[in-house]
């Protein structure tokens, strides 16, 4: 077994080993945002390590035990003979296990040193030269900081819309909220552009458990976020800091949304929110009140009261703090909503299949000016105004036999008419999508308009016999039934 001053001489070691590990990974110029987030992981398990074995540390620097104190003595004590001592121990060790492995504590950080972006590069300019010679080279195998468990990890850690981090997917919290009384029922895009007015939820319906269920699913939706997209933010320090705020301000009444007192509709005694007047009269009035105000005074029924609104308006403030936080990567996620919505369903599969191409970031990170809203081009930029005008971008299309799918411009539109999933929805209704159907976008005029050609045909096959014509020697001209009936005759 190490002595306490070995332990302690190893785990100084460690840290500084992991201080320049931690370094080699932060130089490194990385350009695909698949490698950022990795080595921000990366960093975020080291300085854990870090404070795992300051901790250790600082156990050993107090010395509850004595042990160390008692170690140090004896050293003073007996120089020499604690070495050989010691250096004995070793030597024994080693004959008893001479063929033991020996790993250099070196050598587990050198993997944090390579690029592997360069390494890629020079991976793929030697397959490159080998197609080219027509011999297969030996590639060196070059550890990097990135193993085949982070990539998995990644790809499972991210839903879909968040896209590796880059965007946050809000849509549970949206249906939630959606489902609120009094919420308005807004859309995806106009949830995320108001979401950081999160006090403008009407005040007589905050303190309903539908809400507080609400608020609790965004915090915890934000909590994981910042551990799986941010690793290196310090949070706990900002949620700190806005709690603390928080108190002061909730102390002087100077909470947002909350700077007057709450709707009347509520029953302090019973803790309960009521939409109508009337409904609170008659409650008031019922014996289960009377009951619990006979078993709460009112100093009770208010500090209760205020408890209440005390945890929602806390809530508020550190989704608020988030939202704030977060603010860049709200904006982005509802650009590219935006865009998405301008797509087909092949450029969107293109999309994420050149994932990594068409998400390779700016390296000098500018916020894209966008006062118009206009939509997204291939470069991640809002196109021009004069072209946003002249494909008609404005204007919003519907068609219901698609879902009710909105389409962006009338070229979108059109063009959606001959898409596989146009005709798949059409196919489901008994409809063939034929040139005639081109425009109509609604069921029931699909119907109608299919309903309408099959009576033409019918009446077409019914009629035969009085659209074809014949002419007589004398130049009359009679329908084909009536001429040969008058033919069969002798008439003609």
């Amino acid at each position: 077994m190490n002595s306490i001053a070995e332990q302690q001489r190893q785990a100084y070691e460690d840290i500084e080993r992991i201080e320049e590990a931690i370094v080699d990974m932060m130089l490194q110029d990385l350009t695909k945002h698949r490698y950022k987030l990795i080595r921000e992981q990366k960093i975020s398990t080291l300085l854990e390590q870090i404070q795992s074995r300051s901790k250790f540390l600082q156990e050993i620097e107090q010395d509850e035990s004595g042990l160390r104190r008692k170690e140090s003595a004896g050293m003073a004590d007996n120089k020499f003979d604690e070495f050989y001592s010691r250096l004995g121990d070793i030597r024994e060790y080693h004959q008893r296990n001479p063929d033991i492995l020996v790993h250099p504590p070196e050598v587990e950080y050198l993997r944090y040193k390579n690029n592997p972006e360069e390494s890629e590069e020079r991976e793929r300019v030697l397959l490159a030269k080998a197609e080219e010679e027509e011999d297969v080279p030996e590639i060196p195998d070059v550890l990097t900081f990135i193993g085949s468990e982070d990539e998995h990890r990644l790809d499972t850690m991210f839903s879909g819309e968040e896209r590796l981090g880059r965007y946050v997917d809000l849509h549970e919290q949206h249906e939630l909220y959606v489902n609120l009384k009094d919420s308005g029922h807004p859309t995806y895009l106009d949830y995320l552009a108001d979401l950081h007015r999160i006090e403008a939820y009407p005040k007589r319906h905050k303190l309903l458990p539908e809400y507080m269920r609400y608020l609790d699913n965004l915090r915890e939706y934000f909590d994981g976020y910042f551990s799986r997209a941010m690793p290196l933010f310090d949070l706990p320090k900002a949620r700190e800091e806005a709690i603390a705020q928080f108190e002061t301000e909730w102390s002087e009444r100077k909470v947002i949304g909350w700077t007057t007192d709450t709707n009347a509709l509520y029953c302090a005694a019973c803790d309960k929110q009521f939409e109508k007047s009337t409904t609170l009269t008659a409650h008031l009035g019922s014996r289960k009140h009377q009951k619990v105000v006979a078993r709460h005074d009112a100093s009770s029924s208010d500090i209760k009261r205020s408890d209440s609104e005390r945890k929602v308006a806390m809530a508020e403030c550190i989704i608020r703090l988030y939202v704030q936080i977060l603010g860049t990567k709200i904006r982005e996620t509802r650009a590219n909503v935006q865009r998405r919505q301008a797509l087909t369903e092949e450029e969107r599969d293109q999309e994420i299949d050149d994932e990594e191409v068409v998400f390779v970031e700016d390296k000098d990170d500018q916020q894209i000016y966008n006062p118009l809203n206009l939509p997204l081009g291939w470069d991640g930029k809002p196109i021009p105004y004069w072209l946003y005008k002249l494909h008609g971008l404005g204007v919003k299309f519907s068609c219901e036999i698609c879902g009710n799918s909105v389409y962006r411009g009338r070229k979108a539109y059109e063009k959606h008419f001959q898409e596989a999933r146009h005709s798949t929805n059409m196919r489901r209704l008994g409809i063939p999508n034929t040139r005639q159907f081109h425009g109509v976008a609604t069921i029931d005029e699909a119907q109608a308009l299919w309903e309408r050609i099959q009576m033409d045909k019918k009446r077409e096959v019914t009629n035969v016999d009085t659209v074809e014509e014949y002419e007589d020697s004398e130049g009359n001209v009679f329908n084909k039934k009536t001429y040969f009936d008058l033919k069969r005759q002798g008439l003609i």
